[in-house]
């Protein structure tokens, strides 16, 4: 495509020269094409719209400019031409587009005469589809003679939904043969007309099972009484099995059609033979098809048919059967399907009260009811159900007094669970006394479906029934019954019970209990002080996760820490369960402090935690990197390689860049840095520069797994056309201070001075560092007394990422541009306003905004990151991912004015 495109441009160019202004014209017509084509596909229907007027503009000329541009099959590419000419008739097909709509017709049309590749002219019949009249009718009723081109033809002829274009069909008839003649065959057929059955007959009978099939499908379709013969001895031929020609089934449309065509009669006798000839248990779709026909155009008239038919005794024949009787109804109906129940046997009979159910007829409610009455189960169980359907909540009484008796227990429960609400329980209640057993723990079973807590005392007391299948209901109703009003009595109840699964149930609904009651998350709740008092504390430690808050978590950290055995064990059980970020704290020290399996498990809970957590991804990477000492197995550290590899930061990269050495762990790194690095699914947040660069370059050799040709591929290609800007630069070689030096005055003293006292003073400072500032284990350290560092190189607008740390009543900044100061201290620090929080620009004036947006640090001794954007005198701050300066204005603190 390219190519030929080249070449056109290049004889236009060259016809400028040569032939005046009529090429002049020319070449504009050329370049609109041209231009058309370069917006395809368009991004938009917006945009979609403003290409096809410009083509609609270009006028038949154009039209025939771009059409001449298609192409054969592997000869070169013309994609963009068949999406805007496709683009073109879907567009021009929409109502109210009748110019477009003829312009795309005639100009098709005339395309049509032009091509001689069979695929092109193919394609534009295609497109004829969308926007052909009649006027197209005698155009390319000459294809239909053509071999290659009588498909795509008969189609655009078809999609006119015109009789007239039957007499096309019929003419091409004689003169083609093989799948042409099979093409217009089923065309005929379509089309319905009748006026070919003669021609189409003989068909049924060719050598080829492909051409019967059409010829049968299509005399079925058309649907003319002459037919009958043919196909019902066609059918009758294969025994109305499935074969080939599908002749059974061609009957079948056959018959449907004779209904739709109101030839009643025949349809009737076409259906009676169908019966007749498909009793065998492998045909009786055939017979339920044309019960279904026959249903469809007799209605109630079927029913004599479907009474007899349901008593075979092939279940799924008999559900279609009362499928079908479903939609039938009415009173004389109902009458003759009830007295129908009563004489069959107790399956079929349940079969036919549950197609009374569906069905809805109340007419049928005495019938029902009564069968609830029947020795047969089956028959009881399909009767309860029906009565639910039938009555609705009216059934209720008959469904609770049918349960007292302890009949279709489960059935029933399920029936009373659809109708009952939180409401409306009396009715069952009132039968927790007056039954036992399997009836009473339903009756249990249908209260706590419905957390019926106004019945909690009477589902207690049977926690202590001597019967099995009570006691379990009842255990496992608390918890949907429970309220903070019950927790005295759950409370004395989990500490007295000793099965392990009753205790589980109990705990349960000590936690349902305590949902959202804010009281018994504080020390003085009923909870913790039965924590204080019982010897069991581990049944209470181990669903403090649930309740969660400040003081369960404190409670739960202290009992690991100041415990031992079982009460220790479930501490850590519930520090390493627990439900969200808080507990990280926790879990870290363990880390710190203790080896073997609480050291491996708080590693796993603590990453699992910093995984879900609602943190920004510079926290989560702080986070992360925090606890990786702790590692026990490579398995650990590639757990949360993978996980850093979720975090769209820079940092991010240039951590993992460091495991790249490692055997084991670079595989799990090179992938991660490559989710990182490369665009997400919008294409624009991938990362560029010489670091990026060569982190990436070496993170791509060491890519594998499946798709790993394919993801070497990516990063080659992402790499390739990466921009070749610098990116950001590491200020910080992480081994000495080169490229920094110390701080000579401000800018205005500096400004003052020659570049000879300039010099000397900047020697005198740089005398001075090393007595406060040095580099420990790839960190600038500072002693915390003496002057200030200054990088050498200035910088005028930049994004700069800097991670810091500070001890205990810590102070310290950072002044971009020599100017103080974005603030970093320790915010317990009251007595000095430190409560804000670091990030703020701590030396504007008090009508500027100085003060951070929020308290975003953390704890002391822990890492911070911040990412600070300055743009003209304006300063945006990060914190740990969280924006504490919106684009600020940083107050000139050297001269106020």
């Amino acid at each position: 495509m390219n190519k030929r495109i080249f070449q056109l441009l290049t004889i236009l160019l060259l016809s400028v020269f040569s032939i005046g202004s009529f090429a002049q014209i020319n070449r504009t017509l050329k370049t609109k094409v041209a231009d058309v084509l370069a917006q395809m596909p368009t991004k938009d229907l917006a945009h979609r719209d403003k290409a096809m007027n410009e083509i609609l503009e270009m006028g038949p000329e154009g039209f025939q400019k771009l059409t001449a541009l298609l192409t054969p099959p592997n000869v070169g590419d013309d994609t963009a031409v068949r999406f805007a000419l496709n683009s073109f008739a879907r567009y021009a097909s929409q109502f109210g587009k009748c110019e477009a709509r003829a312009f795309a017709e005639d100009n098709i049309l005339k395309a049509l005469k032009e091509q001689k590749d069979a695929e092109v002219k193919t394609f534009l019949l295609n497109q004829l589809n969308l926007v052909a009249s009649e006027k197209t009718i005698p155009e390319i009723s000459g294809y239909l003679t053509d071999e290659k081109l009588c498909e795509p033809a008969t189609q655009t002829l078809l999609s006119l939904e015109m009789k007239v274009v039957a007499k096309e069909f019929i003419a091409a008839l004689p003169q083609v043969k093989g799948k042409t003649l099979a093409t217009l065959v089923r065309a005929l057929g379509e089309v319905k007309c009748e006026g070919s059955i003669s021609q189409i007959t003989p068909l049924i009978n060719a050598d080829q099972q492909w051409m019967q099939k059409t010829a049968l499908a299509a005399l079925a379709n058309i649907g003319a009484p002459a037919s009958y013969k043919p196909l019902l001895k066609a059918a009758e031929t294969v025994g109305f099995k499935y074969e080939a020609t599908n002749a059974a089934e061609a009957f079948l449309n056959y018959t449907n059609r004779l209904g739709e065509q109101n030839e009643i009669e025949l349809m009737k006798k076409a259906c009676k033979t169908v019966f007749k000839a498909n009793t065998a248990a492998n045909l009786l779709h055939n017979y339920s098809t044309a019960l279904a026909i026959y249903t469809k155009y007799l209605g109630y008239q079927a029913t004599p048919l479907l009474l007899d038919a349901v008593e075979n005794s092939n279940k799924p024949f008999r559900y279609s059967v009362l499928n079908l009787a479903e939609k039938i109804g009415g009173v004389a109906d109902t009458r003759t399907w009830t007295a129908k129940a009563s004489s069959v046997n107790s399956e079929v009979a349940a079969d036919i009260i549950s197609m009374l159910g569906r069905r809805g007829d109340k007419l049928a409610t005495g019938f029902v009811s009564g069968s609830l009455n029947s020795t047969s189960a089956v028959v009881r169980e399909e009767a309860v159900i029906a009565l639910g359907q039938l009555q609705g909540t009216e059934a209720i009484p008959a469904l609770v007094a049918h349960l007292a008796k302890g009949n279709d227990i489960e059935a029933t429960k399920t029936v009373l669970n659809q109708l009952l609400d939180k409401n409306h329980l009396a009715s069952v209640a009132t039968q927790l006394d007056k039954t036992s057993g399997k009836t009473k723990a339903a009756v249990i079973e249908i209260i706590a479906a419905k957390a019926g807590s106004a019945y909690f005392t009477e589902i207690l007391a049977a926690t202590s029934s001597n019967n099995a299948d009570e006691k379990a209901a009842a255990f496992s109703a608390l918890k949907s019954i429970s309220t903070q009003n019950n927790l005295d009595e759950l409370i004395k109840l989990l500490l007295s019970v000793s099965d392990e699964n009753e205790i589980t149930k109990v705990q349960s609904a000590v936690v349902a209990a305590t949902n959202g009651v804010v009281t018994e998350q504080q020390k003085d709740g009923k909870l913790f002080s039965a924590l204080n008092s019982t010897n069991k504390k581990e049944r209470i430690i181990t669903i403090l996760p649930e309740i969660g808050g400040d003081v369960a978590l404190e409670t739960v950290t202290n009992y690991f820490n100041t415990s031992t055995g079982s009460v220790k064990g479930a501490a850590f059980e519930a520090l390493i369960s627990w439900k969200d970020y808080s507990a990280s704290k926790s879990l870290y020290e363990i880390c710190k402090t203790s080896k073997g399996d609480y050291q491996q498990k708080a590693f796993s809970s603590f990453a699992r935690m910093v995984r879900s957590a609602n943190l920004p991804d510079d926290q989560k990477l702080l986070q992360y990197r925090k606890i990786m000492p702790f590692a026990a197995s490579n398995d650990d550290k590639n757990r949360v390689i993978s996980s850093i590899g979720n975090l769209k930061t820079f940092l991010s990269l240039n951590y993992l860049e460091q495991f790249l050495g490692e055997k084991e762990l670079e595989a799990a790194a090179a992938r991660s840095i490559m989710k990182i690095a490369l665009p997400g699914n919008n294409q624009k947040n991938g990362f560029s520069g010489d670091i990026v660069r060569n982190i990436l370059t070496k993170a791509e050799s060491l890519i594998i797994g499946e798709d790993s040709q394919y993801d070497k591929i990516k990063i080659k290609k992402y790499l390739d056309e990466m921009p070749k800007s610098e990116g950001f630069v590491s200020m910080f070689n992480g081994k000495n201070l080169d490229g920094w030096k110390g701080l000579v005055g401000n800018p205005i003293s500096r400004a003052k001075m020659n570049e000879k006292e300039l010099a000397t003073k900047q020697a005198e400072a740089d005398k001075l560092v090393p007595e406060n500032w040095s580099v420990k284990d790839g960190k600038i350290v500072f002693s915390g007394k003496g002057h200030n560092l200054c990088s050498v190189k200035d910088y005028a607008d930049f994004e700069m990422i800097v991670d810091w740390l500070i001890t205990k009543e810590g102070d310290s900044g950072l002044y971009l541009r020599g100017t103080p100061q974005v603030q970093i201290w320790d915010n317990s620090r009251v007595d000095v306003g430190a409560q804000v929080g670091s990030g703020g620009l701590y030396n504007n004036n008090k009508d500027n905004v100085r003060d951070p947006l929020l308290v975003a640090d953390n704890p002391i001794d822990d890492w911070n990151t911040f990412r600070i954007t300055m743009i003209g005198e304006n300063v945006t701050v990060y914190l740990n991912g969280e924006l504490v300066v919106d684009n600020v204005k940083m107050d000139n603190y050297w001269d106020r004015n």
